[in-house]
């Protein structure tokens, strides 16, 4: 067998879809495509979804240091690497609290502007719901003083069979702020 081949071509070739010294790229679409294939040629088998990958926290700072060095190594010969190694998971940790408030910040902020354009949004098709309102009252009413007019020239035909103007609701103009 050609080492050249991929999965894809050696499937395709079965089929003849490919010739079998052809090489042929795959690429991200190509890769799912043949991964859905070979769960659709054996549904019996079950499928292994991957986990999330949590993010992985840095250690929270030692409780109780014994020594606090500074950058001097005239301590001793290995103090200092130590000292460097506390400093670099330290300075991690405050990245990582920073990065993290940062975030949350640009989540309050995406969380209050989405509120408000939901507002906005809300409040422009209220104003719209309220002119339609408005508007069909108007027909409404409209057609009631026409059917009326056309009542009182027609005196021998019953018009009780009309709905009363009581029914009509009118809603009140939304301001806007």
């Amino acid at each position: 067998m050609n080492l050249n081949n991929t999965h894809r071509d050696i499937d395709l070739e079965a089929s003849g879809e490919i010739k079998r010294n052809e090489y042929r790229k795959m690429g991200t679409y190509d890769f799912v495509r043949r991964d859905i294939e070979r769960f659709f040629a054996h549904p019996e088998e079950a499928v292994v979804a991957p986990e999330l990958i949590q993010p992985q926290l840095p250690k929270p700072p030692p409780e109780f240091v014994r020594n606090v060095w500074g950058s001097a190594a005239g301590v001793g010969s290995g103090d200092f690497h130590i000292y460097r190694g506390i400093r670099r998971r330290e300075y991690t940790r405050l990245e990582m609290i920073e990065k993290n408030a940062e975030e949350e910040r640009l989540n309050k902020e995406f969380q209050m502007k989405q509120k408000e354009l939901n507002d906005l949004a809300a409040e422009k098709t209220a104003k719209k719901r309220a002119k339609r309102q408005m508007k069909k009252a108007k027909r409404i009413a409209k057609r009631k003083l026409k059917s009326k007019s056309e009542c009182k020239s027609d005196e021998d035909s019953d018009c009780s069979d009309e709905q009363p103007l009581e029914n009509v609701v009118l809603i009140e103009k939304v301001e806007s702020t």
